[in-house]
C-alpha cells in the first residue's frame, strides 16, 4: 500500500500542476471570452475532443488496453508486446483518420446533432462548424498520445504521461494569450492551439518509448501481416467501447447536458464548463491518480491470483479517496460563488456570469463522491477482466440523466441539468457498489463506515466554512484580499476536518500519515 500511496501522490502532484495551469487557461478564456457566442461555439466545438483528451489523459481509454498489454508482456515476452502496440496503432490511426474525413464532410449534420439549441445558419452554428474542423486533427494526435499512455503506465511510468496535460495546457494558455489576438475572430487562435497543443502532448512520450524498446519493430515483423492483426487488439477493441462507456459515464453526462443546455440562454453551455471545470479539479487529482496506479497494480495481482492482496489495496484505496474528495464537495459546495468569482470573475466574465456558473457548481458538486466511486469500482472490475457490469452501471447512468434532462430542464432549467448529472452518476455508483466481483471479498460495512464519517464531519464543515464567509469575507474588499479571505476559509474546513479526525484517530488518517512518513524515509 505504500507503494501505492508514493506513486499516486507523484501523479498527484503532476496532476494537481495540470489542474492549475488548467484553471489558469479557463480563467484567461473567460477572461477574454467571457461568456458569449464565442465562448459557447469553442466549448460546444471542443467537447467531443475534450471528451477524448479526458479519456487519454485520465487513463480512462486505456482501462481496456492495459490489462491485455500487462498480460501479453508477462506470458509472452517484449517482442509480441512490440508487435500489439504496432497493431494497436495500425487501428487508432486509421479509425482517426475516417473520423477526421468524416468531421471534415459531416461538419453541419454534427453541429445539429450536438448542439440542436443552436439555430442553424447563425453565426454561433457556422463558428462551430468552422472550430469543429480546426480541431479534428486534434482527434488522432489523442488517439495514439493513449495509446503510448497506456503502455508507460503497464511498464510504471506514470511521470511522461502525467506531465502530458501539463504541456497540453502550456500550449493553450500562449495561444490564448499571444496568438488569439492576431485573429479577426480570435476563438479561432484558440482552436489552432488545441491542435498544438496535442502535438506537443504526443512528442514528449516518443523519446520515452523508444528508451524502452516499446516502438522497436524489426523490417521482418513489419511484414508479416499477424502484426497488423494481433489477437491482443482484436481483444481490446472488443471491449474497448463497454470500458469506455462504464468508466467515462460522467463525460458523457456533462456532454448530454450540454447538448440540452445549447437550447437555454446564451452562456449556459459555458456554464456547466466553467463548473465542470472546478468539479474536475478533485476528481482527477485523488479519483482518477488513485485510479491510473490502480489499473496495472491490480491487474498484476489478478494474473497472480492474489485476491485476498487485491481486496485488502483496493478497500484501502477507496477509503482513503473518499476520505478526501467527500470533505472537498463540502467546501466546493460552501465556496461555490467565491470561487467562481476569484477564478473566473474577470474582463468579459460577468456578475451574472459568476452567478449561474456558482449555481452549476453546487449542484455538480452533490455527486462529486459518486463520481469518483464510479471511476475506482469500474477500475476493480476491468483489473478483473469484468467488462459487463461497469458496461451496465454506465447505460444506466447515461440513460437515467438523459431522462432526467428531459424533464428536469423546463421546471429548473440549467439547474436542472447539472442536477441530472449527479442524480444518475449516484445511482450509477450504487449499482457498482452492489454488484463487487465475488472474487474479491471486500468488506462493503467498512467502506460505508469510512464513507458516513466522513460525510458526517463534512456536513459541520460545511455549515462552519458557510457562516464564516460572512464574517471573512466582506463586501467591498480587494481581489487580493478576496483571494486571501478564500483561503481562509479553505484553510479552516481542513483545520477542522483533519483536527477532528486527529482527535477520533480515524484509521485513513492513520494510513495516511504512516504513507507520509515511509515517504519521506
Amino acid at each position: 500500500m505504500i507503494k501505492i500511496l508514493k506513486k499516486t501522490a507523484l501523479i498527484s502532484i503532476l496532476t494537481f500542476s495540470s489542474r492549475v495551469l488548467g484553471v489558469i487557461r479557463d480563467a484567461l478564456i473567460a477572461m477574454c471570452f467571457g461568456t458569449s457566442s464565442q465562448s459557447d461555439a469553442f466549448f460546444i466545438a471542443f467537447r467531443p475532443f475534450d471528451l477524448v483528451r479526458k479519456l487519454s489523459s485520465e487513463g480512462i481509454l486505456s482501462i481496456s488496453f492495459v490489462p491485455v498489454f500487462s498480460k501479453t508482456l508477462k506470458k509472452e515476452g517484449q517482442s509480441k508486446a512490440v508487435a500489439m502496440i504496432f497493431s494497436f496503432f495500425c487501428f487508432l490511426s486509421l479509425a482517426g483518420i475516417l473520423i477526421i474525413l468524416a468531421g471534415i464532410f459531416f461538419a453541419p449534420l454534427i453541429i445539429k446533432l450536438i448542439a440542436p439549441g443552436f439555430v442553424v445558419v447563425s453565426y454561433k452554428y457556422s463558428l462551430t462548424i468552422v472550430l469543429l474542423k480546426i480541431m479534428l486533427p486534434y482527434f488522432w494526435l489523442i488517439l495514439i498520445t493513449a495509446l503510448c499512455m497506456g503502455v508507460l503506465n503497464s511498464l510504471g511510468n506514470f511521470g511522461v504521461p502525467a506531465v502530458a496535460p501539463v504541456v497540453f495546457n502550456l500550449v493553450v494558455i500562449l495561444f490564448t494569450v499571444f496568438i488569439s489576438n492576431y485573429f479577426e475572430i480570435p476563438v479561432i487562435g484558440l482552436a489552432l492551439g488545441v491542435a498544438v497543443g496535442g502535438i506537443f502532448q504526443l512528442v514528449i512520450q516518443i523519446p520515452v518509448m523508444i528508451r524502452l524498446g516499446m516502438l522497436k519493430i524489426s523490417l521482418f515483423q513489419f511484414s508479416q501481416i499477424s502484426h497488423f492483426f494481433h489477437k491482443g487488439v482484436l481483444k481490446v477493441i472488443k471491449i474497448m467501447i463497454p470500458c469506455m462507456i462504464g468508466a467515462a459515464s460522467y463525460q458523457i453526462n456533462i456532454m448530454v447536458a450540454s447538448f440540452f443546455a445549447s437550447q437555454l440562454d446564451v452562456g449556459s453551455v459555458s456554464f456547466i464548463y466553467y463548473a465542470d471545470r472546478l468539479v474536475q479539479f478533485p476528481l482527477a487529482l485523488f479519483a482518477v491518480s488513485a485510479a491510473t496506479v490502480f489499473l496495472p497494480e491490480l491487474s498484476r495481482k489478478a494474473v497472480l491470483g492474489q485476491m485476498d492482496e487485491i481486496a485488502n489495496l483496493f478497500s484501502n484505496g477507496v477509503k482513503l479517496v473518499l476520505f478526501i474528495t467527500i470533505p472537498a464537495m463540502a467546501g466546493l459546495m460552501a465556496l461555490d460563488e467565491k470561487i467562481v468569482a476569484l477564478l473566473f470573475g474577470y474582463g468579459a466574465f460577468s456578475d451574472p456570469a459568476i452567478q449561474q456558473t456558482a449555481d452549476c457548481l453546487f449542484f455538480l458538486s452533490l455527486g462529486l463522491w459518486a463520481f469518483t466511486g464510479i471511476r475506482l469500482f469500474a477500475t476493480l472490475h476491468y483489473a478483473l477482466s469484468s467488462v459487463k457490469i461497469p458496461f451496465y452501471a454506465g447505460i444506466i447512468t447515461i440513460g437515467l440523466n438523459l431522462i432526467l434532462c428531459s424533464l428536469l430542464i423546463d421546471s429548473l432549467g440549467l439547474k436542472g441539468l447539472v442536477l441530472s448529472v449527479s442524480i444518475s452518476g449516484m445511482t450509477g455508483f450504487v449499482f457498482l457498489f452492489i454488484n463487487i466481483p465475488g472474487a474479491v471479498n471486500i468488506d462493503k460495512s467498512e467502506i460505508i463506515v469510512s464513507a458516513c464519517r466522513s460525510l458526517f464531519l463534512s456536513v459541520i464543515m460545511f455549515f462552519l466554512v458557510n457562516q464564516a464567509t460572512g464574517f471573512i469575507l466582506t463586501a467591498g474588499c480587494n481581489k487580493f484580499l478576496f483571494g486571501i479571505g478564500v483561503m481562509g476559509c479553505i484553510c479552516l474546513g481542513m483545520i477542522f476536518y483533519f483536527g477532528v479526525n486527529f482527535l477520533i484517530s480515524s484509521p485513513e488518517l492513520k494510513m495516511l500519515k504512516k504513507g507520509w512518513y515511509k515517504n519521506k524515509s
